[in-house]
């Protein structure tokens, strides 16, 4: 027995005047005494920070009712592909009830699509990582996927 784990016993034996313990109680100590002195493994770094774009579009559901929704969806995905990260946050989409420059595109792309697994959408680094080729995949797949529902 470890010399710390046989104290505790003998220090429970004796002390609570048990001529005895268990092997749960032993097992127990024994499990304590082994997390108590365990080096715990060193941290790894976090993983390389996931796309944003390609993280909230992969496997999202899009959540539309009108065909003049989805065409706004459509116009919007196709800025993403086409117009450049210093154009577009000056972009302006309308809304639900087709109200006109009122969203920007990640106010579009939070109403109508919903991530899975769930996502944030940061609208500085969702700029940035436009020219990923994983984000473009992303948004090429969501633009095809309107698309056809459009035809």
């Amino acid at each position: 027995m470890e010399p710390v784990v046989s104290k505790l016993y003998n220090a429970a034996v004796f002390q609570l005047r048990m001529p005895s313990l268990s092997v749960a109680t032993l097992l127990l100590l024994a499990s304590i005494n082994s997390a108590c002195t365990h080096d715990p493994s060193p941290v790894s770094p976090p993983p390389t920070a996931e796309n944003s774009i390609a993280a909230f579009l992969t496997n999202a559901e899009r959540q539309s009712e009108t065909d003049n929704q989805r065409r706004e969806i459509q116009r919007a995905l196709r800025d993403m592909l086409d117009k450049s990260a210093v154009e577009l946050p000056q972009a302006r989409y309308a809304d639900y009830a087709g109200t006109a420059n009122t969203w920007s595109i990640t106010e579009l792309l939070q109403h109508y699509f919903v991530p899975n697994p769930p996502s944030a959408l940061d609208e500085k680094r969702s700029f940035e990582d436009l020219g990923d080729p994983a984000a473009r995949a992303a948004i090429q797949h969501q633009l095809d996927e309107v698309s056809r529902t459009l035809q």
